[in-house]
């Protein structure tokens, strides 16, 4: 996204992620760069108190999912950013 300039329309990531950054970092950082970007954020595990501390237009839904509830979230993340 940096280099590339490719359209993105959305971020959708699991809050636990390997390396440096986790999801709730990573929706910081696109909001920060990116701030009309819709995020929306899943996980299987419990939430503690650092992963609710969501950027504003983040949206989250927990595991298992379905695709219905990734698109409903989708909207509810757009929504949030107006």
């Amino acid at each position: 996204m940096l280099i590339g300039g490719q359209h993105v329309a959305l971020i959708f990531a699991d809050i636990r992620l390997r390396g440096v950054m986790d999801g709730v970092d990573l929706a910081h950082e696109v909001r920060v760069r990116w701030p009309l970007l819709p995020v929306v954020l899943t996980s299987g595990h419990p939430l503690d108190e650092h992963m609710r501390q969501f950027p504003p237009g983040v949206a989250y839904i927990p595991k298992p999912w379905r695709p219905l509830n990734l698109l409903v979230a989708a909207e509810e993340a757009l929504a949030l950013l107006h």
